[in-house]
């Protein structure tokens, strides 16, 4: 009899611990929180989101600007992003928790949308192993709750704001210009500007007391005072 009753305690024990995994029920999140559009041409919209990407830290698999495909690898996840079902069993029902290998993988497409525009989508994909009592650790492909997706949406629109064009200055050439009118002056002839003291001016202005000098240089002595 008492290894009956063992039985029954062992079967009780299992039927308490066991479970089962249901799937997630969470739908998808809208286009609407996937997509953009940002007033960037394809080529600066690519330096966009590359931006974003390393600010993020993820890490790049696969990258084919031609066809505007970046696959990049993001932290581990939480519920708060993704929805990986729920366990149930005897004891009640709760909320399966994405494990500590859990990964996210974020797939951005960039498309051309006319010369000055372009269309950046990003997809998410959650991925976790998930235990169940009594039975071995199952992967599981999470819902994605659209959160993650919308915010580095919202990154990709602040970095499209400071990505632009590198501007080059044109030379400045009036110092150049002043620099060859200066040199073409000075291979000229030198002309001195004309003198505005006149030689007979000078005379009649002299005073009295030097009159009796000549500018050629002769020394005329005025005579002895008359008796």
């Amino acid at each position: 009899m008492s290894g009956v009753r063992i039985s029954i305690l062992c079967l009780i024990t299992a039927l308490c611990t066991t479970g089962c995994l249901y799937p997630p029920v969470t739908q998808p999140p809208p286009d609407a929180q996937q997509e953009v559009v940002i007033p960037l041409p394809y080529d600066l919209a690519w330096d966009a989101v590359n931006a974003v990407v390393t600010e993020n830290s993820f890490h790049v698999q696969a990258q084919d600007m031609t066809n505007g495909i970046i696959e990049a690898v993001g932290p581990r996840f939480t519920l708060h992003d993704a929805d990986c079902g729920k366990i149930k069993s005897v004891a009640g029902a709760y909320t399966a928790e994405p494990e500590q290998n859990s990964s996210s993988v974020y797939n951005f497409l960039v498309r051309p949308r006319g010369p000055e525009a372009t269309l950046v989508v990003v997809r998410a994909t959650f991925n976790s192993s998930v235990s169940v009592p009594l039975h071995p650790a199952t992967d599981v492909d999470c819902v994605s709750h659209g959160i993650q997706e919308s915010n580095l949406l919202r990154e990709v629109l602040v970095e499209a704001k400071k990505t632009h064009r590198p501007t080059y200055a044109k030379p400045n050439t009036a110092p150049q210009q002043a620099a060859s009118s200066a040199s073409a002056q000075s291979s000229g002839p030198t002309r001195r500007p004309p003198s505005s003291i006149d030689k007979g001016e000078v005379q009649s202005e002299m005073p009295t007391p030097m009159r009796g000098f000549s500018l050629g240089g002769n020394l005329k002595l005025p005579g002895p005072p008359p008796q």
